[in-house]
């Protein structure tokens, strides 16, 4: 038995529990609140409507109200003394074998929300009950709800469950597993598969059932992207968000890039970006210092911290992109340079390359909007008579800068070359060829005269490095478009580093698809590579980047300087 003062003492206990929770909860940010039926239903995108159940229900899973989600905490302890005399009431009823009737829940998962019956829940808890009699309607059993998450967690999981049953994916697609961090993203999601199926049935001219374009989503749109954040492991600089996260992000960017960049980036750039702007180590100094001084004394890694080979590897077997799928042109001199830039524009259509071309304008430098008029309105005649895709843009400021941020999302980067490399020192450095190969992260086409519009014979010179092996690979590549005919040339004055070169290049063409002429020569390589390249009327010529440092390169002149000083034909660097 118990009287009404001892039930009145106990409910002043229960306040004061509530009442530390409340300012515990204010100092921790943890929000003591009951769960609200109506923020969680209304995110339901399934209702069962089952008959009401009677039966026995664990008190810890009740979580929620359906209207007094402030009178009592997350505890069902009582907030406010109004509810005092109500809740001593029921105490000595419950506590004096009077019992009473079962509460009214919903049930949402393994979690409830009580509809009436507070009162009893919170004398219930506050005795150490732990089942009590309920009238249970189950609203959606499948929402996978524990009574230790938190709103944030319940929302979240109950917005991909919503998911799951609009578009019925563990039917559908049962190997996805699809996760946000955020809720909202759930139904921004769903809009996207939404657009796609719109859109495909626009392309097939028919109605599309949207289990149709689910798969053709997640087979086409989704799963290649998962697949290049897999092989750049790119979640690793990202352990708060998920993959499906990093996939709304790039889906929801897309068209600002497009705007800022131009058409055909390519996935794994987008990815590698993302990553060195918003990843983990984005804004590490130990990293940049270090990056920094590996670009001084070793000739392994460019400006934007690529390794030679990483642009083939993750800028190209990341993903499906052609090999050349965009190139990006430098103009200086528009009426002086329309033979050049009809030449690119060609040079570009036999490898079908969205072209991007680029005029670098000073800060501060005042032009005639009817120049850069007249300048749009020729670049877009050359390209539509050759039918090429294609865009034109001014930049300002910085000309390294400009011409390393674009050359950063095309697949090869084409310079002009107005001057001969500069002398040997510094000089070299800070203002020649050395500053553009140093920032440009991918391959480097240069040339001072017209590019060729059909390649037929390219000519590679190899040694035993690695930036030569990028060199092969990449001159494979550009000669399936013609089936152009591949001669390499070994060449140098030491017969050792000419063995080696050997040694090296009998492993790599034992597993070649292409035949290849090879061509040894006991002579200086830039002369042994401009010879045989005249003698095969070759169009291009593609040779590794630099094997010195950049600390070196202050104190001895490289081939690659060599090489562009005598030839005329254009060069490809690579890196």
């Amino acid at each position: 038995m118990i009287d009404y003062q001892t039930a009145s003492q106990d409910f002043d206990k229960a306040r004061n529990k509530a009442l530390w929770q409340t300012v515990m909860g204010h100092l921790t940010g943890q929000n003591i609140d009951l769960i609200q039926y109506d923020e969680v239903r209304k995110r339901l995108a399934k209702t069962t409507n089952k008959p009401t159940e009677l039966r026995e229900i664990p008190i810890k899973d009740i979580v929620g109200t359906l209207s007094r989600g402030t009178d009592f905490s997350r505890t069902f302890l009582p907030r406010f003394e109004f509810d005092k005399n109500r809740w001593v009431r029921v105490m000595v009823a419950n506590q004096n074998d009077r019992g009473f009737p079962p509460i009214d829940v919903y049930q949402i998962g393994s979690v409830y929300f009580v509809i009436d019956g507070h009162h009893r829940v919170s004398v219930l808890k506050s005795v150490g009950a732990k089942f009590v009699t309920a009238n249970v309607r189950v609203i959606n059993p499948n929402v996978p709800i524990n009574s230790d998450d938190s709103l944030e967690e319940i929302i979240l999981k109950t917005e991909r469950q919503s998911f799951l049953d609009l578009t019925e994916l563990e039917t559908t697609v049962p190997e996805a597993d699809i996760l946000f961090s955020q809720p909202e993203s759930y139904q921004q999601l769903y809009e996207h598969i939404s657009v796609h199926r719109y859109l495909m049935g626009v392309d097939l001219n028919r109605p599309i059932p949207f289990d149709e374009a689910l798969k053709h989503w997640y087979e086409y749109l989704y799963l290649p992207v998962i697949r290049v954040f897999r092989s750049m492991k790119i979640m690793k600089a990202f352990p708060d968000k998920t993959e499906a996260d990093l996939f709304l992000w790039f889906e929801n960017n897309q068209a600002k890039l497009k705007e800022e960049y131009g058409d055909h980036l390519r996935l794994s750039s987008l990815v590698w970006r993302f990553d060195e702007q918003f990843g983990r180590n984005s804004r590490n100094f130990l990293r940049k210092l270090k990056r920094t001084i590996a670009l001084l004394f070793s000739s392994n890694m460019s400006d934007w911290g690529i390794q030679t080979g990483q642009w083939r590897q993750e800028l190209i077997e990341a993903d499906a992109s052609p090999v050349l799928g965009r190139m990006m042109i430098t103009v200086k001199d528009f009426q002086r340079d329309q033979d050049y830039l009809r030449s690119a524009i060609r040079f570009s259509k036999q490898f079908q390359a969205w072209l991007g071309i680029v005029h670098v304008l000073k800060q501060n430098q005042i032009v005639d909007d009817e120049w850069m008029d007249k300048n749009q309105q020729m670049i877009d005649s050359m390209l539509q008579e050759e039918n090429v895709k294609g865009k034109l843009f001014y930049l300002r400021g910085k000309l390294l800068r400009n011409l390393s941020e674009r050359a950063f999302w095309s697949d090869i980067s084409i310079f002009r070359m107005n001057y001969r490399p500069a002398p040997l020192g510094a000089k070299s450095l800070s203002a020649g060829w050395n500053s553009i190969f140093v920032r440009i992260p991918g391959p480097i086409l240069v040339t001072n005269e017209l590019l060729p519009e059909k390649i037929t014979n390219i000519v590679v010179g190899y040694a035993s490095t690695a930036k030569s092996r990028e060199a092969l690979y990449f001159a494979f590549h550009l000669s399936q478009v013609n089936q152009a005919k591949i001669t390499l040339v070994i060449a140098g004055e030491s017969e050792e580093n000419r063995a080696k070169a050997r040694r090296d290049l009998f492993t790599l063409n034992q597993n070649a698809e292409r035949e290849m002429e090879i061509i040894e020569i006991n002579e200086p390589v830039e002369r042994a590579l401009t010879e045989t390249a005249q003698q095969h009327n070759a169009e291009l010529i593609v040779i590794g980047g630099y094997t010195q440092s950049l600390f070196k390169r202050f104190f001895m002149k490289s081939t690659i300087e060599k090489v562009l000083s005598i030839t005329t034909i254009p060069v490809i660097i690579c890196k």
